[in-house]
């Protein structure tokens, strides 16, 4: 069994969704402390000037879990988003349809910042056709535990023998490794060279939001660059 436990991010870049389409099953790590000014709340698009970062205002009630943060809407950003990304990708080669799926995603109007990760991830990977068993850690009642305790308790929860895990994860997994040897879990990082593809105005920007290789490349070019992925 193959899984990946990740933060669910706001517009992931596409590293994220490579970790899912490789997973058998992708863990949402949505009960451990909310980060502020992390890849949780924003992420980056293309525009003709170079990159623009998009970032949801939220209720600041620190500190608090990642499922209890909650989106601020006093004032209209989702108008704002969803107008940033039409104008900017409006000449892409893959522009209404998606689109209209983002615009659908976000006027739901989720009270809680998770719950609009989540959509946005699971919307994407239905409009690309990935299918995985998604799970959310806090409903799978391992508790509150050390970080490198809980992973491998949401491991063996799952029955994982392969564990993929985000690069920067290596700084505190290395320090209680034989948590991991001890159940038989092998681990891979998530580190790949960041494939080029077209995009609009000018020079190529790399690790942005998966919604710029959406927008640029299409559905089934997006999904073969994905699955090319050597990690």
């Amino acid at each position: 069994m193959k899984v990946s436990i990740f933060q669910p991010t706001y517009l992931s870049w596409i590293g994220f969704y490579k970790a899912i389409e490789w997973a058998d099953t992708f863990v949402f790590l949505d009960d451990v402390q909310f980060e502020n000014h992390s890849w949780q709340i924003r992420n980056r698009i293309k525009m003709a000037e170079g990159e623009l970062m998009l970032s949801v205002p939220i209720v600041r009630n620190f500190p608090q879990d990642i499922n209890q943060v909650k989106i601020n809407y006093t004032t209209n950003w989702v108008k704002k988003h969803l107008k940033s990304i039409e104008l900017n990708y409006s000449k892409a080669p893959c522009s209404r349809e998606f689109f209209l799926l983002l615009k659908s995603i976000y006027q739901a109007q989720p009270e809680k910042l998770v719950a609009l990760n989540v959509n946005l991830i699971k919307g994407i990977c239905s409009f690309l056709g990935i299918k995985t068993d998604f799970r959310c850690s806090s409903k799978l009642g391992v508790g509150n535990l050390d970080k490198n305790e809980k992973l491998v308790a949401i491991l063996k929860k799952l029955s994982a023998d392969h564990f993929l895990y985000a690069e920067g994860a290596w700084g505190y997994m290395e320090k209680e490794i034989n948590l991991y040897y001890d159940n038989n879990i092998q681990l891979t990082p998530l580190t790949f060279v960041h494939p080029v593809y077209t995009q609009l105005n000018g020079t190529f920007i790399p690790y942005l939001s998966i919604i710029d290789m959406i927008f640029n490349c299409g559905k089934d070019k997006t999904v073969a660059i994905l699955k090319n992925i050597q990690l």
